[in-house]
């Protein structure tokens, strides 16, 4: 796990058995254009294919992608999630890319878009392109991470998946409503989490303890809602 400004990078969310699973998966699975679930301006400039949310495979990869998200614990401290959007099951082939655009601030039913994240399922080695990157104010970030990692990103970004060269690129994306909106107090309050919980697995008991684990729960008091 690395956290960075507000990014989180998730190594190994899943692991070999779930990639081995999901891969023979896929292989015979029914995939569709991936404009029919973008809209407004990103559709002129989505370029993909997804698999179809109707079929029996759809609804094993993704239960299989629930269930490694639901056992991290560094996913459900980080993000405080309140509702996970259903994957997208992408395959991006050579010329096909996703161009610079904003997720939808609202998706589903009324579900707020705080968090994107993508799931890698094939190798970085596999591809040519295919880096997801963002527009920070710190300048461009490019990520093309190992088969099972993770990262996590704000949506407010202006973002695009660089076009493919040579090889194929899998991935999964989900958007994640969380209990905290601001991503500076939602990293705020993991760190505070994490020094707490780096204070117990050291069997530190003291008054400093109880007062941060104190502000940590009166803080998320505040700003959950």
């Amino acid at each position: 796990m690395i956290i960075q400004n507000t990014f989180l990078h998730l190594s190994n969310l899943l692991n070999a058995t779930e990639l081995e699973q999901i891969g023979k998966l896929s292989e015979q699975a029914v995939y569709k254009d991936g404009k029919i679930t973008a809209s407004g301006a990103a559709r002129e400039v989505k370029d993909n294919l997804q698999l179809n949310e109707g079929d029996e495979v759809y609804m094993s990869v993704q239960q299989i992608l629930l269930t490694a998200l639901n056992r991290n614990t560094i996913f459900r401290n980080a993000l405080l999630p309140q509702n996970v959007y259903p994957f997208l099951i992408s395959k991006y082939n050579v010329g096909m890319g996703y161009g610079w655009h904003v997720d939808s601030p609202i998706m589903g039913n009324m579900m707020r878009t705080d968090v994107a994240m993508t799931i890698f399922l094939n190798s970085p080695g596999e591809y040519e392109g295919g880096e997801l990157e963002l527009q920070t104010a710190l300048g461009p970030v490019k990520f093309k991470l190992d088969k099972g990692d993770a990262v996590c990103y704000p949506c407010q970004h202006l973002h695009r998946v660089c076009e493919i060269t040579s090889g194929q690129r899998n991935v999964a994306v989900t958007w994640i409503q969380s209990l905290v909106r601001s991503p500076e107090q939602r990293k705020i309050l993991f760190e505070l989490q994490q020094v707490t919980e780096t204070l117990h697995q050291k069997n530190v008991s003291s008054e400093e303890t109880g007062v941060l684990q104190q502000h940590y729960s009166n803080l998320l008091r505040m700003w959950a809602y």
